[in-house]
């Protein structure tokens, strides 16, 4: 499963235009280069690194996880660097040589499985403040087909769309917010808390309780609940770093966006 995952999209036979439909108001590098913007991130991780086409985005000290990367964009900045490994060893390797300093930022777009994203954002959230920004691509598959765990078209989420409703159902006291970012969505976490040990202590059962939804809700393909990008984009990167800047408490930073986007009218 982890060779097909990893195939290149150009190998696989293209799907019916239903199969293969994508959506989104903005595509996802805008919205992550003007988070980078706003946020003025000093420390970026990103997990999934493929072409580079997302790390060249960070203007900061950066390290990007890939087993495999392929880099195709122009040399990447000189504080940017490459993890060539999974990134469970990647974060096990952590505890012998720990990062500079907690990331700001960080960006999950790995396996497109919802057990491996399950387990970065788990180790992310341990090495995050209260005001890092998690990143989450892949949370609205278009059609049902793009979210089978063993890859069969071109456009392809896997089941990553479970990890946005599992966060909502075990870990409510998280900020959590969808994008409607083309072509397949970005979900914003903040608010982290690296001593909850709710997802890590129940890992495997959380895995087999979500393994058995096979296809995502038409609530997830219809892609309800999700917020424009404008101005959310700008919003929330805002205020985390007014709050990151101004040492605030998580209660703090949580009260701070829920209330943002409860405003209505200052996210949409």
């Amino acid at each position: 499963m982890q060779s097909n995952a990893r195939r290149d999209p150009a190998n696989i036979p293209r799907g019916s235009a239903d199969e293969e439909r994508t959506r989104g108001e903005r595509p996802y590098l805008e919205v992550l280069s003007a988070l980078h913007r706003t946020l003025q991130p000093a420390f970026y991780l990103e997990i999934g690194v493929r072409h580079g086409r997302s790390l060249e985005l960070a203007r900061c000290p950066a390290i990007g996880v890939d087993p495999a990367p392929e880099i195709t964009v122009p040399p990447l900045p000189a504080t940017t660097g490459l993890a060539a490994m999974a990134s469970d060893d990647f974060f096990a390797g952590l505890q012998a040589d720990p990062l500079p300093r907690p990331p700001d930022m960080a960006f999950i777009d790995g396996m497109h499985l919802f057990e491996y994203a399950l387990r970065d954002f788990i180790n992310i959230e341990r090495l995050a403040t209260p005001a890092t920004l998690i990143v989450i691509d892949d949370i609205f598959p278009s059609h049902p087909i793009q979210a089978e765990r063993d890859r069969r078209t071109r456009v392809w989420t896997g089941d990553v769309w479970k990890l946005h409703r599992c966060l909502l159902e075990l870990r409510p006291d998280l900020f959590v917010l969808p994008l409607d970012t083309a072509p397949t969505g970005l979900l914003l976490v903040s608010g982290l808390d690296p001593g909850n040990q709710v997802l890590q202590d129940s890992y495997d059962e959380i895995v087999r309780q979500y393994r058995d939804d096979r296809a995502p809700p038409t609530a997830v393909l219809e892609r309800e609940g999700v917020w424009p990008v404008d101005p959310a984009s700008e919003q929330v990167p805002t205020l985390l770093r007014q709050y990151r800047d101004a040492g605030a408490s998580r209660a703090e930073i949580v009260a701070a966006l829920r209330a943002a986007t409860a405003a209505g009218a200052s996210l949409q």
